[in-house]
């Protein structure tokens, strides 16, 4: 028997909202751990880099003419 079934259906909602984001905040984390984060993020500061920022695609003909520059 699963421990939600245990407990009943009889939660109010403020303790279904707060298991739900729990269930959410123990997903995110990553990894085992780190402790659990619910509510708001808490900096001030913006990010370093732009969120979007993806790595630079680099083929093997790249690689090959770094190492041409390097050791030629």
């Amino acid at each position: 028997m699963s421990a939600k079934a245990k407990r009943g259906k009889s939660k109010p909602d403020s303790n279904r909202k707060l298991d739900a984001k729990l269930d959410e905040a123990l997903g995110e984390t990553f990894p085992a751990s780190d402790p659990i984060a619910v509510g708001r993020i808490t900096g001030t500061e913006p990010p370093a880099r732009p969120v979007d920022r993806k790595a630079p695609v680099i083929d093997l003909e790249d690689v090959a003419a770094a190492r041409r520059k390097r050791c030629g």
